[in-house]
């Protein structure tokens, strides 16, 4: 979302980086497949469009794009994900059943100690690396001297885990639905981040779409792949070189402004760029002000899907000062948000007919 994009900008500059771009790790991961394949090559891709679906689910985050390669143009059609789910929660739960298991045989919870939860944890990991290939995996378990070997089964944790892959089901197929497509227009399925190595995710998405899932690229390196081409393609469009090959994104969630129900009094998300719209996109929206005589405007941004504020994340706010002091009741309020290919946006505030106006850029 808008806020975690800055923060990834941010950090770049503190880290001393110059940023050229904020690039989907979907979109890299399918940039990558497609130098890969040779697709890049404007002399070797292939003549029909190909429509890929990119799983990424990693460490700590899940995504999820369609997208339409056309030769050397990476067309994103929908994309969506959860910023709550990845590895790191498969984890939680294979060590919450190693733990269960020991205070069954021991009547002692390892998590109470931080240095046997610390050691539980780093086993655990290690545990659910070895249930991709194997039945069975031992954990060693040891709280202050009672020491035991705790066997988790590939059935088991799957069983334990069966929710957060529903999540991922849900969320491929909102996707899907949001690009417009049944299963029989993708061509393939893309695995991307290395949660996707645990068997349970390519049995799930074979059931789901009838199509056996594509490991060709590197789980672990194929979003930094494609971001490095991405850097090289700006690099050489700097020099004056024609690029490579193209881009086009669509933004990952609805931008709006908290305005009031005139019927309710309620406050509501009145979105100005509805998620999955290809961007670069500039987009304007008329709000009206609240009562006559008003001396400012509070103009608060948001972004989600949720028509309640409260449910949505706060990305910035503004306030516009100064305005005339006979400005009657219900004046427009013209609301434009530019939104770049990068996924920062620029916001414009001004009253019609007045020199009251600001911008700010989040």
């Amino acid at each position: 979302d808008e806020v975690r994009r800055k923060a990834t900008q941010d950090a770049g500059y503190m880290a001393g980086l110059e940023v050229l771009d904020i690039i989907n790790e979907p979109t890299a991961a399918a940039v990558a497949f497609g130098f890969e394949r040779g697709l890049l090559d404007p002399q070797g891709g292939p003549d029909a469009p190909q429509t890929i679906l990119v799983y990424d689910l990693g460490g700590g985050t899940f995504d999820v794009t369609v997208m339409e390669i056309r030769g050397t143009d990476f067309v994103a059609l929908a994309t969506d994900g959860d910023v709550q789910l990845g590895g790191y929660d498969w984890d939680q739960r294979l060590s919450n059943l190693v733990a269960e298991a020991f205070i069954a045989e021991h009547s002692r919870d390892l998590r109470e100690d931080p240095a046997s939860r610390g050691l539980l944890w780093r086993d655990c990991e290690d545990a659910k690396r070895t249930l991709s290939s194997l039945n069975k995996a031992a954990v060693a378990c040891n709280y202050h001297g009672i020491s035991s070997r705790i066997s988790i089964t590939r059935d088991q944790f799957e069983e334990a885990t069966r929710d957060l892959l529903d999540r991922t089901r849900f969320t491929t197929t909102q996707t899907l639905n949001a690009a417009g497509l049944k299963w029989e227009a993708i061509d393939r399925i893309l695995l991307v981040g290395g949660s996707t190595r645990m068997p349970m995710v390519g049995r799930m998405l074979t059931e789901l779409s009838g199509k056996e899932p594509d490991a060709s690229v590197s789980a672990d390196e194929a979003v930094a792949h494609g971001a490095a081409l991405r850097a090289g393609q700006l690099l050489a469009e700097a020099r004056g070189e024609p690029a490579s090959f193209t881009i086009q994104n669509v933004n990952s969630h609805s931008l709006g402004v908290v305005g009031t129900d005139p019927d309710t009094g309620r406050k509501r998300s009145g979105i100005v760029i509805p998620r999955n719209t290809p961007i670069p996109v500039t987009a304007k929206r008329t709000f009206k002000t609240r009562k006559a005589g008003q001396k400012s405007i509070l103009v608060e941004i948001v972004e989600g899907e949720n028509p309640s504020p409260e449910d949505c994340t706060p990305v910035g706010r503004c306030t516009v000062k100064s305005l005339p002091a006979d400005l009657p009741a219900k004046s427009p309020i013209d609301v434009r948000f530019r939104y770049k290919p990068d996924g920062r946006l620029t916001v414009r505030v001004s009253v019609p007919d007045t020199p009251a106006k600001i911008e700010m850029v989040l």
